[in-house]
């Protein structure tokens, strides 16, 4: 199962085995569950509140808190207040030169969301979701942001929908099955899917958020393969079909510089992107 916490984090909970790896794994995972429960909105809690947001026993929350504190990555405060911990500094570092853009990559984002107006998200395919790796937000008093690092949905939004069309059909199904989505809902999706693999970009009107939407294109690796989606989303308002369609472009554009600048990256994200597959597609 899954349980969600603060911040768009989802923590996979553990399986029914049992015995001592079992034991170790849930322990592991309840640890994570209580780092999640930190996000921008609530980089410093108390200890009722760190209690709460976490959803465990309060009892085994003391006990792991007490080792997080004891190995860094927790820290109390002078007014014993907690915030997440010096060890997680290093870590912070190594994460950001993993999923750093080339300077190419992140300068045509820069230019989309420019000549869009409209924030400009990256996302990557993660299990049976996406995530935003890398987001400009748009200029404008109004426009639509959702937090890097969230996961969302593959059968809902421009994004999520653009990749899904590009994966096999067991990842089709498998993403159904988890949302608990009916065969009527899976037969308009797969209609959806076949026409963004036929036009070659993807849109969404309030499917996910009421109010928002959003246009979408792949980035391809050098074999043809869809390795990201690259989303530009607003109001609704203010995706109009003509503006729809001059989006659909720009974001062609802009895939493509986006593609050849992660295809020459030496490291950071570039050289780690996923390989889509482009078989048995639903």
């Amino acid at each position: 199962g899954r349980d969600r916490v603060g911040g768009g984090v989802t923590i996979e909970l553990g399986s029914a085995a049992s015995g001592p790896v079992a034991a170790s794994v849930r322990s592991v995972t309840r640890a994570l569950r209580i780092l999640a429960t930190f996000d921008d909105e609530h980089a410093v809690l108390s200890l009722p509140e760190l209690l709460d947001r976490s959803g465990l026993p309060k009892t085994t929350a003391h006990r792991l808190i007490q080792t997080l504190l004891r190995n860094g990555f927790l820290f109390r405060r002078g007014d014993d207040r907690y915030c997440l911990g010096s060890a997680l500094l290093r870590l912070s570092r190594a994460v950001e030169v993993a999923w750093r853009l080339p300077l190419a990559a992140d300068a045509a984002m820069e230019s989309l969301c420019a000549r869009s107006q409209e924030t400009v998200n990256l996302y990557l395919l993660e299990g049976l979701a996406r995530v935003c790796v890398a987001q400009k937000q748009g200029p404008q008093n109004v426009r639509y942001v959702i937090p890097v690092g969230v996961r969302l949905p593959l059968y809902a939004g421009a994004s999520g929908k653009l990749l899904l069309a590009h994966q096999p059909r067991d990842v089709f199904q498998a993403v159904l099955a988890a949302a608990g989505r009916s065969d009527e809902f899976g037969e308009s999706l797969a209609a959806d899917l076949e026409k963004i693999r036929r036009r070659g970009y993807a849109t969404s009107w309030d499917e996910r958020e009421r109010g928002a939407s959003s246009v979408a294109a792949g980035i391809e690796d050098r074999n043809g393969r869809t390795i990201a989606a690259l989303a530009v989303s607003g109001p609704t308002s203010r995706f109009t079909p003509d503006r729809v369609e001059a989006f659909a472009g720009l974001l062609e554009e802009a895939s493509a510089a986006m593609a050849d600048a992660l295809a020459g990256s030496p490291d950071g994200l570039g050289s780690g992107l996923p390989a889509g597959a482009d078989d048995s597609r639903p």
